[in-house]
């Protein structure tokens, strides 16, 4: 697949789908063009790192992000266990067998 940023045009081989790796570089072209509008070099290098920079942070935050849903989700896992677990007592200790 031919790919084209900042001036620079290269073919990469992979196995990922196509349409998959159209996407990727069309985020990337989106983080480029933040990058751009909000600095003032043109130095393609500084551009592409920059854009690295940004799209790495967004990484970490969405991982952090998905973490925390995790110890979450196993926080409400523990407290049904338990309030299961005390329901369960008490109907035994209300109805013996």
């Amino acid at each position: 697949m031919k790919i084209e940023l900042l001036g620079t045009s290269f073919v990469i081989q992979t196995d990922e789908d196509p349409k998959h790796l159209n996407d990727i570089v069309d985020y990337l072209k989106t983080k480029i063009q933040e990058v751009r509008s909000s600095v003032s070099t043109t130095d393609p290098l500084k551009i592409a790192i920059l854009a690295a920079l940004l799209t790495t942070d967004e990484l970490f935050k969405e991982r952090g992000r998905l973490a925390e849903q995790a110890v979450d989700s196993q926080q409400v896992q523990e407290i049904t266990q338990r309030i299961l677990a005390e329901l369960e007592s008490t109907i035994n200790r209300a109805h013996p067998e």
